[in-house]
């Protein structure tokens, strides 16, 4: 009999602290704020998966906003994670910042981390966050093929 109890009890913990690894993926970067302020907002679609393919590459997280007219609030966000970025790649039209990737110091277990996003309306556009063991090349033919 405590032998069941006691192995309830640690599955449950168990289970508790993957909730709590898989909630905090893109914890410690600004975008967390974005997805948290911003994913049931009205006119705005959140997609979030966990431990999925995406392409045929295996993703720990993925996440993605969809939004509208919410750019110069998203903006900050950005530009703060930006500043603590290992790696920087945008696109930029007519002097304005429209697409890219930034490649985010790594999560534990050597994790990858990455902030996408496209504005190119100026008010509307799309985050996604990607954590996985992809490398910047992988993030390129995600992006472009």
């Amino acid at each position: 009999m405590k032998h069941n109890s006691l192995k309830r009890m640690t599955l449950t913990l168990a289970f508790a602290i993957i909730s709590v690894l898989a909630a905090s993926a893109q914890q410690g970067l600004n975008i967390d704020n974005v997805f948290k302020r911003y994913g049931h907002a009205k006119g705005c679609k959140m997609v979030e998966l966990h431990d999925t393919k995406l392409r045929g590459y295996e993703l720990k997280v993925y996440k993605s906003l969809t939004y509208k007219n919410l750019q110069p609030s998203i903006d900050p966000y950005l530009k703060a994670d930006k500043k603590k970025a290992k790696k920087i790649r945008e696109v930029v039209e007519n002097g304005r910042v429209v697409s890219g990737y930034y490649m985010m110091p790594p999560a534990g277990g050597g994790m990858n981390r990455y902030i996408l996003f496209s504005n190119p309306r100026g008010s509307g556009g799309a985050v996604i966050y990607i954590e996985g063991a992809l490398s910047p090349d992988d993030i390129m033919k995600l992006c472009y093929s």
